[in-house]
């Protein structure tokens, strides 16, 4: 059996920083056993299955294995659900998170019985009174958790759990993939800016995706930054307003980094 998510083996400097802060040591050792807990403990129910799934751990040294046996969590979704990393962007048609409005802050016509008068109405407000940074934009859209697990016939399927709707500030960033970069690394080059938006806003949704955009033929990376409406919904435009200045900061040290031809403005 071939090791469960092979992009996960590149995690040592995301652990430098985590073991450098005892905040984050914390977050990551409550998550955990918040899933060993009695009230949430998952216990396979085929002693055969189980068996299996640990030896094939144990023989390809591969821990989000036996983490998504005991926890239905593999080691990027602990790292995720304890805030410590972004969650994966899927790109604006994928599956987390799913927009419901285009770029001119329309309803998609399949979403348009999904979204309340009230909900659209405060997106609108939002849209109209926000500059939107160069390259960036606003939509409404459904955040997720994307949680992962083993069928009986050891293949790996995913759920959505948690949504949260919210304002999804969407980001242009350089292409890392092009700078020889994983997943992984290019964490590390935003973790300062990721936890910086924590703080400015605590229960913002940060996603992150490689090459998820496309412009002229050139690919780019993005960032998003999902505000849920029913918890910054009086203070969403001052939010904003410091994320914006945050993400471009980042964005032009990056650009420094990886040449002022590496993301057209």
């Amino acid at each position: 059996m071939a090791l469960v998510l092979p992009r996960e083996e590149e995690v040592e400097k995301i652990f430098s920083r985590i073991l450098s802060s005892d905040d984050c040591c914390e977050r990551l050792l409550d998550t955990f056993y918040d899933h060993l807990d009695d009230e949430n403990r998952y216990v396979d129910p085929d002693s055969h299955h189980f068996a299996e799934v640990l030896l094939n751990a144990y023989k390809n040294g591969d821990v989000s294995a036996l983490l998504l046996e005991l926890c239905h969590r593999s080691m990027f979704d602990l790292l995720k659900e304890a805030y410590l990393i972004p969650k994966r962007f899927h790109g604006k048609a994928g599956e987390n998170p799913i927009l419901l409005t285009d770029a001119d802050g329309k309803l998609l016509a399949d979403k348009k019985n999904l979204v309340s008068k009230h909900e659209y109405k405060k997106f609108q407000e939002i849209y109209h009174a926000h500059d939107a940074a160069p390259r960036s934009k606003l939509y409404l859209a459904d955040g997720y958790d994307l949680v992962r697990y083993y069928t009986s016939d050891m293949d790996i399927k995913e759920k959505h759990e948690n949504k949260e709707r919210g304002i999804l500030l969407l980001y242009a960033l350089p292409d890392t993939k092009k700078l020889h970069l994983s997943e992984a690394q290019a964490y590390d080059v935003i973790w300062t800016t990721f936890h910086k938006i924590q703080q400015e806003a605590y229960s913002a949704i940060v996603f992150y995706g490689q090459e998820t955009g496309s412009r002229s033929g050139k690919t780019f990376d993005e960032l998003g930054v999902l505000l849920p409406i029913k918890q910054f919904e009086s203070k969403m435009l001052r939010h904003i307003g410091v994320i914006d200045g945050l993400v471009l900061s980042c964005r032009e040290e990056m650009i420094r980094t990886a040449g002022a031809d590496s993301l057209d403005l």
